[in-house]
């Protein structure tokens, strides 16, 4: 017969077990499978911010874009590229996406009027607070005389999981 100290030594094995599982599952996605019946969870923009397209260097005739955590440019011909650095607060996983979308507005952006839709770079996931640079690019679809007239991008960030 096991004392008490005994099965408690003996089932700590199977704790650990299911406590690992758990800690997997928390970093797992949040889609559902298809033959569940169950939708994917929607992504949630969880960061935005409207700025000013600036002229590049005169060479390229690119115009570039800044905020404190994403950086790109958007060149004469319609390629725009980005590189950010994404924070994720939480120890469970999340996957985030950086995006852009370009209009012609006032100084500030702020009353827009968007010409594209937001094109998002591939996503990554993040877990355990970790900081992740996200690149990007892609290529807007309008006439060079639109091209000419944007100055203003829009940045989102988008999540799904444990965002933070």
């Amino acid at each position: 017969m096991q004392s008490t100290g005994q099965r408690r030594l003996a089932s700590w094995p199977l704790a650990a077990a299911a406590l690992g599982a758990a800690l997997l599952t928390g970093c797992a996605t949040t889609e559902q499978s298809a033959d569940d019946g169950a939708a994917a969870v929607a992504p949630r923009i969880v960061a935005q911010i409207d700025r000013p397209l600036r002229p590049g260097s005169a060479a390229d005739r690119e115009q570039e874009f800044q905020d404190g955590f994403v950086r790109g440019a958007l060149s004469a011909t319609g390629q725009w590229r980005l590189r950010g650095e994404i924070e994720h607060p939480r120890l469970r996983c999340a996957t985030y996406q950086v995006g852009v979308r370009f209009g012609r507005g006032g100084g500030d952006c702020a009353d827009a009027d968007w010409q594209t839709d937001t094109a998002f770079a591939p996503s990554r996931m993040q877990c355990n607070s970790a900081t992740v640079v996200h690149t990007g690019e892609g290529a807007v679809a309008l006439s060079p005389e639109q091209l000419r007239a944007l100055n203003c991008v829009r940045i989102s960030v988008r999540c799904t999981g444990a965002c933070g």
